[in-house]
């Protein structure tokens, strides 16, 4: 059990080349639930620790967090339709989520708290609280925008480190409209367009689609409809009908797998896998 006591005798064995050692650091860490970061900050160890021994420790802690993150993915009986309304269980798993794939090692607020920090501050700056409005102040300002030079990024997929960084793949950035939205009694739902997810508001009656990704630009459902009918029943689909939020999280579960994937972490990419088929 890793404790203040023990955890900077741990920490200076990191560089000790002794396989012996690094089986007994990997066996001590993999009992631990993947996350050190309130020992470090109370011991004030992350100050000290050189980049590669960070990266190094988060390693260590990656098997305990995936573990912990099997334990707490507790899906209710009809898998995604189950939760396709409940706010409650979707923040719970995407928080779980983001636990995930934290380092483990630096000390950061929970993603329930970072969202009800930033509608807290969206509600004291904004003149008039509705969705085109918080869609201005989170997006057009340029608060938030696409990570584009970093697109496959696991990273993008970790809401707290989303609402941290201001950067993020489309759902992501969706997804934290809707939730910060959810929190001010804002009508802002997902629309699955395939291959880059969009929110969907009503400004003066009429749906508009947002893209988050793109500094939150508007584009018009009906104008889309009229204008492209050559795209595909499913993005039409898309367009007209509210994605459940069982299926929003399934395709951040999807996103990570192709994510993993693309950098060559097929174990990663399996555990993703695996938390996906559970929504069936």
């Amino acid at each position: 059990m890793i404790s203040e006591q023990n955890l900077p005798h741990l920490i200076k064995l990191l560089d000790d080349k002794e396989p012996a050692t690094q089986q007994a650091l990997k066996q001590e860490f993999a009992h631990s639930s993947g996350d050190i970061s309130n020992e470090m900050a109370a011991l004030a160890l992350a100050i000290d620790l050189r980049p590669q021994d960070k990266a190094k420790l988060s390693r260590l802690l990656q098997p305990a967090r995936a573990t912990t993150l099997q334990l707490e993915w507790q899906i209710p009986e009809g898998g995604a339709a189950a939760i396709s309304d409940d706010w409650d269980s979707f923040e719970h798993h995407l928080r779980i989520i983001s636990d995930y794939l934290h380092d483990g090692i630096s000390l950061r607020p929970p993603l329930p708290d970072m969202i009800d920090l930033i509608a807290k501050e969206a509600q004291e700056e904004l003149m008039e609280i509705n969705a085109d409005e918080l869609r201005k102040w989170m997006f057009e300002s340029g608060r938030f925008l696409g990570n584009k030079e970093n697109y496959y990024l696991p990273q993008n997929s970790d809401l707290c480190w989303v609402a941290d960084s201001g950067l993020g793949n489309p759902i992501s950035l969706a997804t934290l409209f809707m939730l910060i939205g959810n929190r001010l009694d804002l009508e802002i739902t997902g629309c699955n367009y395939p291959g880059h997810f969009l929110a969907r508001i009503f400004i003066d009656g009429e749906a508009q689609l947002v893209d988050c990704f793109h500094k939150g630009r508007l584009l018009t459902a009906s104008d889309i409809l009229k204008d492209h009918k050559e795209i595909s029943l499913a993005a039409k689909m898309a367009i007209q009908i509210d994605t459940p939020l069982g299926h929003i999280l399934w395709r951040f579960l999807r996103n990570l797998e192709h994510s993993c994937n693309q950098l060559k972490r097929p174990e990663e990419a399996k555990l993703f896998d695996s938390l996906a088929n559970s929504l069936h």
